[in-house]
């Protein structure tokens, strides 16, 4: 019985299935894409040869081995000769797949090596397949030809309807591959992006240029806040100042007004040509700090991780996309198209991110330098608490003097008695007043 699940043993039966009065009962998953040798294969007889005198066949001599190989090969060569004028291998199938392809593996079981065999295939027309896509024709006409329920039928009309039915689960299936393959193109290219950018990181040291260049990365998010919020096309008294300056401050950690820059009595190009300038000088200034090699380091690593984060942010987005997007069939919309456009706004929205990001985090950058050992050295000592701990069996008179003593409460007035006049001047006992 082969069903894929022992491979070194399901890999000696295939072995000796061609042997002569062999019977293998084989599964769908086991089986195919391995050749059935008439007679039996010489190598496996021998190493069973060798197990039946109890040696080992990774052990044995080479004299042992060829001893058992020409007797092995003896009995191939004898039951070769009987089986193949048996007629061959002779394959039953109990069932027509979906596939040709997978019939045909099936039959080519029979054939390999030059050896001669044959194929029958038997099958209800309550199968998946002939009950889909071709029951209902070949019953009604089993029904108008009289035929009895159990009775074989072999016909040429039945075998072309399953041949049919075949080349419809084919076209279905071949169908669903390539709408599936539309969708993941959408993926490939957004990948070939991603990877191209993060190659360009690995392969080029120095990302100045790219990030601070006149059509760099900061430039185009500074053009893009000027044109957002300081319009050519508006009115220099309509402009969205308080906003472009949180913005500012956010992303480039610059104080336009604390650099005086005025925003009120210059066109917009004047400003963004402006403030460009104090950013550069902000950012050499830092650069200078730390050094330029630093500098291109810590830029490489901090877009590697930024890109990556928003990466695996970005699929699992689409995923959740992908696994809705065929609800718009509802209101006659192709889903195909738009799942390419709301992925690809999805795609843009997560390249400005990584910009954005990336600026923000570079510009926002804080530079902490390291004091040398003797500055800590230099430290005066803190000075310790003036403290005294005890041991558990300890009095607590030994944590301090005033801590360990025992006070006596005593009294400075006359005791008033349980049934004299209460000293309140209720003209009430005692024990009826204050000593209830």
């Amino acid at each position: 019985m082969l069903n894929a699940k022992y491979h070194a043993q399901e890999a000696e039966i295939v072995a000796q299935a061609g042997r002569k009065g062999a019977i293998t009962i084989a599964t769908n998953m086991a089986g195919r894409g391995t050749d059935i040798l008439l007679g039996g294969n010489i190598e496996f007889m021998a190493r069973e040869y060798l197990k039946e005198d109890e040696i080992d066949p990774d052990e044995a001599t080479e004299e042992q081995m060829k001893e058992k190989m020409a007797r092995a090969k003896r009995v191939v060569e004898s039951e070769h000769k009987e089986v193949v004028a048996a007629g061959g291998l002779y394959i039953i199938g109990t069932e027509r797949h979906e596939s040709r392809r997978i019939d045909n593996q099936l039959r080519g079981r029979a054939g390999r090596q030059g050896d001669p065999g044959a194929s029958r295939f038997f099958l209800s027309l309550e199968d998946d397949l002939m009950r889909i896509f071709a029951g209902d024709k070949v019953k009604a006409l089993m029904q108008r030809l009289g035929m009895d329920e159990g009775v074989a039928i072999e016909s040429k009309m039945v075998s072309k309807r399953i041949e049919a039915a075949q080349k419809s689960v084919e076209a279905r299936n071949f169908e669903q591959r390539k709408h599936l393959l539309q969708y993941d193109d959408v993926m490939n290219r957004q990948r070939a992006t991603i990877y191209g950018l993060r190659r360009q990181l690995m392969e080029i040291p120095d990302q100045r240029e790219y990030l601070l260049g006149e059509k760099g990365v900061a430039r185009d998010l500074l053009g893009d806040f000027t044109k957002k919020y300081l319009g050519a096309d508006v009115a220099p008294e309509d402009w969205d100042i308080d906003n472009y300056n949180i913005q500012l401050q956010s992303v480039f950690d610059f104080d336009a007004e604390g650099e005086g820059i005025d925003l009120t009595n210059a066109n917009s190009d004047e400003i963004e040509a402006n403030v460009w300038e104090k950013l550069k000088i902000h950012y050499a200034a830092k650069e200078s700090e730390v050094g330029a090699e630093a500098m291109r380091t810590y830029e490489r690593i901090i877009m590697l991780n930024i890109i990556d984060a928003q990466w695996k942010d970005h699929l699992l987005s689409i995923d959740h996309l992908k696994q809705g997007i065929g609800l718009v069939g509802y209101g006659q919309k192709d889903p195909l198209v738009e799942y390419k456009k709301q992925s690809f706004d999805m795609f843009q929205e997560m390249l400005d991110r990584i910009d954005t990001i990336t600026i923000r985090t570079l510009f926002n950058l804080q530079v902490v330098a390291e004091q040398p050992p003797e500055a800590l050295q230099r430290r005066p000592p803190r000075r310790a608490a003036q403290l005294r701990f005890t041991g558990p069996n300890q009095t607590a008179a030994a944590a301090g003097e005033d801590a360990g003593k025992v006070r006596t409460v005593r009294r400075t007035e006359a005791k008033v008695g349980r049934n004299e006049l209460c000293t309140c001047g209720s003209g009430k006992k005692y024990k009826k007043c204050c000593g209830a």
